[in-house]
């Protein structure tokens, strides 16, 4: 599940979890070629998130307790992107679904007859509610906002 979610190191972090693994192993697993894998293990093993284990001819990496909470890290941050993406989109259909119904209301309500000793009222809009504030196009901005982070934590090098 973390590979839908995170960049490259991360992936080799995520397999990392499991049990030490070998270059060649890594890249059979996550697809990528063994030079690409090398490569990113040696910055993960300056950064201090794995360690090289020597065994014999083979080389093994493991993940050290850095590098786990680095994953859970970044897993949790690209989640809560994309839910609060999808959280703002759904609440801005429903203000405009509300909107448009509200208007619908409206117009139904004039070609009522309504007795002259109840003043007729117009509905309340979201926007007098807030103070003039926009809500819509705030629920809009911050989806677009948390889209664009889980986009860059999933693409991100």
């Amino acid at each position: 599940m973390i590979e839908l979610f995170t960049s490259t190191r991360v992936q080799i972090l995520s397999k990392l979890i499991e049990r030490p693994y070998t270059a060649s192993e890594i890249a059979k697993l996550t697809g990528y070629s063994k030079t690409t894998v090398s490569y990113h293990l040696s910055k993960l093993n300056e950064a201090g998130l794995v360690e090289r284990l020597e065994r014999g001819k083979w080389v093994y990496y493991r993940i050290t307790p850095k590098g786990e909470r680095r994953v859970k890290v970044e897993a949790a941050i690209s989640l809560v992107s994309l839910a609060g993406a999808v959280i703002s989109a759904v609440a801005f259909a429903m203000l405009r679904l509300q909107g448009k119904a509200v208007e619908k209301f409206a117009v139904a309500g004039e070609k009522e007859v309504v007795p002259t000793s109840i003043p007729k009222r117009a509905p309340v809009t979201i926007q007098e509610v807030g103070g003039g504030m926009d809500w819509q196009l705030l629920l809009l901005a911050a989806a677009f906002a948390f889209l664009l982070i889980f986009i860059f934590m999933r693409f991100r090098k």
